[in-house]
């Protein structure tokens, strides 16, 4: 009968492990395939010494009830984090100052100095910046683009293409009641099914609501994309009470070959897919007889994180990004604002936070060092990991991508395949799990990022090569 339950669970551990080493072959992860590969094999040679060798039938005995430890140890339940459950309110220490939109990188680059008199009026203000955004003026946010790739001309054409659609649709971002229509009053909990599933159904893959914090509202208007100058510096005071705030998985084939130019054109299709989506949204509330506010890449009035965070659609990481379920940090953001009423979402916990106080790993590979190592700090009344986004933007145009290391290294950003469905379930519940899986990870994926191969159709100069680099 004993060597029987040896024989059922060193079985049962097999086929997971040949489970894993399966994922890890497909997912192209060289250590972690030779770890479950190692694994595996380990328990293969159990199986004869369970069944012919008693001399050493202790082995399997120590192995087994040291696996039977650990699996209890996993059943010890994490305390709730009270912060992430308050949301964006959790993270708060002080007063908090609206972030002002003339203040981004994307906003200052597009500044040029033949836009007077706002161009004078803000580095009359801001002396200290002029140089170093005149020098990243002149050579563009992503520099040349795909540079690490040498221009590679297929790849830059789908960033190009992609990026073409929120241009177009940008100018159809802000929508008031459709002239003759009807305000349709709706149930809210029947308008929050209903626009929860409407998003889902025209592509997105995470649909969200919270109400609209003001702290998470710019200030004044500063990126300015169609030549309306007169609206730059204006104070954004008059916004829709609700957001419908959606999320788009980027496809980890691409976001894997960080920081060469397929991740670049992920992200240019994603936002392509957000233009469409929050558009869409934004109209349908229009013609609902409500207002219906498009947040996209060519219309932002407020920083779509946060709101994310209230609308229940995952945590911030150290590295500054949404990490959601399922996706973890490969995602893109967007929303509608609309003053239909309807019910918001609840914050959520999933044990990113205390995950990432122990990995470190987006910090330990970011060739810019823009991402903090040590523990949070206190930025404009708001307890966070802050990025160092001028040295960020610095990488990003000499490579001529938008880098995606530390989105593609993060561990919760591997394909939601079973083994990393089942490590997500325990980080948000498992107290050990938490302070362990980091060091975990590390010792079976590695600590520092490779870029993946591609598919052949997304192969670029030296695609093959790409592996053996090291950040």
């Amino acid at each position: 009968m004993h060597n029987l339950v040896l024989l059922l669970f060193n079985l049962g551990v097999l086929v997971l492990s040949a489970l894993f080493l399966r994922e890890c072959f497909r997912e192209n992860e060289q250590r972690a395939t030779k770890v479950a590969a190692a694994i595996l094999i380990f328990f293969v040679v159990l199986v004869p010494v369970i069944l012919w060798s008693p001399p050493l039938r202790f082995i399997p005995d120590i192995v087994v009830g040291l696996l039977i430890c650990l699996a209890l140890s996993l059943l010890i339940p994490a305390r709730a984090n009270r912060e992430a459950l308050a949301g964006t309110a959790g993270h708060l220490t002080g007063e908090v100052k609206r972030f002002d939109e003339r203040d981004a990188v994307f906003a200052r680059v597009r500044l040029s100095p033949d836009k007077e008199p706002y161009y004078r009026n803000y580095y009359a203000e801001h002396p200290d910046q002029e140089e170093a955004d005149a020098q990243r003026r002149a050579k563009g946010l992503l520099g040349k683009l795909g540079s690490i790739d040498n221009s590679y001309q297929p790849l830059n054409a789908m960033i190009h293409a992609a990026f073409d659609i929120p241009d177009i649709l940008g100018r159809s971002a802000k929508s008031s009641p459709v002239e003759g229509e009807e305000r349709k009053r709706m149930d809210p909990v029947q308008a929050t099914e209903l626009v929860k599933q409407f998003g889902l159904h025209i592509g997105a893959d995470m649909v969200g609501i919270c109400k609209v914090n003001p702290l998470w509202v710019y200030s004044h208007r500063g990126e300015i994309h169609y030549g309306n100058y007169n609206e730059w510096g204006e104070p954004l005071d008059d916004f829709p009470a609700y957001a419908v705030v959606l999320l788009t998985e980027m496809n980890w084939d691409h976001v894997s070959a960080a920081p060469h130019s397929p991740s670049v054109a992920e992200s240019a299709n994603d936002y392509a897919k957000g233009a469409y989506l929050s558009t869409v949204m934004g109209r349908w509330f229009a013609h609902m007889g409500y207002r219906g506010i498009a947040q996209n890449t060519r219309n932002y009035d407020t920083v779509l994180v946060p709101l994310a965070v209230d609308a229940g659609l995952g945590e911030v990481g150290r590295q500054g990004y949404l990490i959601a379920p399922r996706f973890g940090a490969r995602v893109r953001v967007f929303a509608a604002l609309t003053d239909m009423e309807l019910v918001p979402d609840k914050p959520v916990s999933l044990g990113i936070d205390e995950f990432c106080q122990r990995c470190k790993k987006c910090s330990d590979t970011c060739p810019s060092r823009s991402i903090p190592v040590g523990e949070k700090t206190i930025t404009n009344g708001i307890r966070r990991w802050k990025l160092d986004e001028d040295s960020c933007f610095e990488y990003w145009s000499k490579i001529g991508t938008d880098c995606s290391i530390c989105m593609a290294v993060c561990p919760f950003s591997r394909p939601d395949t079973f083994s990393h469905k089942l490590v997500r379930t325990m980080l948000e519940r498992s107290l050990v799990a938490r302070r362990w899986f980091p060091a975990v990870d590390n010792l079976i994926y590695g600590k520092r990022w490779r870029p993946k191969q591609v598919p052949s159709w997304l192969e670029y100069p030296k695609a093959k090569e790409s592996g053996k680099e090291t950040y």
